[in-house]
């Protein structure tokens, strides 16, 4: 790989907020524990079990936490808890069969699979759906699984799991090694992120199944079509492209990027208009795959000799008939759809965006600019639709403290704080700034506050103060003593 590729590989794969595999699964850990915390709290019944699944190492709750079952549980009960239904725990059924004790490494719905196997073992957790071992199939985990399957399968005719041969499992595993020996960073950072794989066939309205990721309803896992198998670089391609999206997905359960979810971004190679989430996650693949198919184009030696020749040409998929692309032509490569989604997000879009969306469009266009100049158009360098400052608000005289009961994590490697809000059982991200306000919201005055707070900064209170306490206070995280 020539020098620029690997730099961008870097730039790609490293990134603490959008890149690190390592930074994200922390912070995903974080959460994980965090919301273990809270559940116990409000399911006693079960709060020893998830008291002693968030007391595991990092090594021994991976697997739970990635797996599909239990995270679509554990998500489902924290989305309940935020809408105020009060349905019984989800999680707290689902870990009534699995040993939190084993100690085997294998998470629950993997323990139930013979043979195991792990295609890229010692880069994640991820494991392959083979069959369940006798007596496996009868129970509930393993229903809730099938469940799920069929959820993830819902917009496909005909769809079918397929239970992989030998010849299909080594061909999963020669795609990984590739895609691991082009892009170590990049490439190899989608593997933490990928639970559950698994082969199945059917089709969809654009044709024969290629490939698909789960998302909220299968978290972790995807599935590809056993036909791609054959091509270590399809296979690889395939890899990276929906493990962008479960990396994404783990993204997204720390930090939003959209304010405004259903906005609507017209697509000129598709009939109907996709919402800004969706743009995210497809410049989020298009930018990755700039940079894979101009590195498989030059891939040396030896790579060519293990794996066979790359592809001759790139292939993104083909504009749905009638669209504008398919009349006027165009949309034909990754860096021209990644250059008109980035250019849509910022330049267009950028005020339905976050702060950390901006970042995270800019942080894709800007690190594959040098392979495809034409990503960035003249205006993103300028797009980046910075709010006003709002006026500093005043400040309630009688001080500040911290909302009952503190549930909070703290992440001193990333400076960052996680801290649930109990009445609006929300998380929040705190960064250095933040956390600093929220420590010293400690139900003094708010005159003592300031000076703790001069006194850790080196300098007077400002606006920057009395914005952190104000969004603080938003949050539901501390609010005026008295109240």
């Amino acid at each position: 790989m020539s020098p620029s590729y690997a730099q961008i590989d870097r730039l790609l794969g490293t990134e603490p907020q959008f890149g690190s595999a390592e930074a994200i699964e922390a912070r995903n850990l974080a959460r994980y524990r965090l919301g273990l915390t809270v559940l116990a709290r409000h399911f006693p019944a079960a709060a020893d079990r998830f008291e002693r699944l968030g007391a595991l190492e990092d090594a021994a709750l991976r697997p739970f936490l990635y797996d599909p079952v239990l995270r679509n549980a554990f998500e489902d009960d924290l989305l309940a808890l935020e809408h105020r239904r009060s349905e019984p725990g989800e999680l707290a059924r689902q870990l009534t069969d699995p040993d939190l004790d084993a100690g085997d490494g294998l998470g629950p719905s993997e323990r139930l699979m013979a043979p195991h196997c792990r295609p890229w073992a010692g880069r994640g957790v991820g494991w392959v759906w083979t069959d369940p071992r006798p007596g496996a199939a009868e129970l509930p985990l393993a229903g809730r699984l099938e469940e799920l399957r069929e959820g993830s399968f819902a917009e496909l005719r005909g769809a079918r799991r397929v239970v992989p041969d030998a010849g299909q499992l080594a061909g999963l595993g020669r795609g990984a090694e590739l895609l691991a020996a082009l892009l170590p960073h990049a490439g190899a950072g989608v593997f933490p992120h990928i639970s559950l794989v698994g082969l199945a066939r059917g089709a969809s309205e654009d044709g024969e199944l290629h490939s698909l990721s789960g998302g909220d309803p299968l978290p972790s896992a995807l599935f590809i079509a056993p036909e791609h198998l054959d091509d270590p670089w399809m296979t690889a391609e395939i890899l990276l492209h929906e493990g962008l999206h479960l990396k994404e997905f783990d993204v997204l359960r720390t930090g939003s990027l959209v304010a405004e979810p259903g906005h609507q971004v017209e697509i000129p190679w598709r009939l109907t208009p996709w919402t800004l989430t969706r743009v995210l996650a497809a410049l989020h693949v298009y930018s990755h795959m700039v940079l894979f198919f101009a590195a498989a184009a030059e891939a040396p030696a030896e790579l060519r000799e293990r794996f066979g020749p790359p592809p001759a040409t790139e292939a993104v998929g083909v504009p749905t008939p009638g669209s504008r692309a398919a009349v006027e032509g165009g949309y034909t490569t990754s860096a021209e759809r990644a250059g008109y989604l980035g250019r849509q997000a910022l330049e267009l879009h950028g005020g339905a965006l976050t702060p950390a969306g901006r970042r995270f469009v800019r942080w894709l266009l800007d690190a594959v600019a040098p392979l495809a100049p034409g990503v960035r158009g003249p205006a993103v360098a300028a797009a980046a639709a910075v709010a006003a400052v709002p006026d500093p608000p005043v400040l309630d005289p009688r001080g500040y403290r911290k909302v009952e009961p503190v549930a909070v994590c703290p992440l001193p490697e990333q400076q960052q704080l996680l801290a649930f809000a109990p009445e609006s059982a929300r998380f929040h991200w705190l960064n250095e700034h933040a956390w600093l306000i929220y420590a010293l919201c400690d139900g003094g005055s708010t005159a003592e506050l300031e000076a703790a707070y001069a006194e850790q900064t080196g300098g007077p209170a400002d606006a920057r103060l009395a914005l952190g306490v104000a969004g603080l206070v938003a949050a539901g995280l501390v609010r005026p003593v008295g109240d």
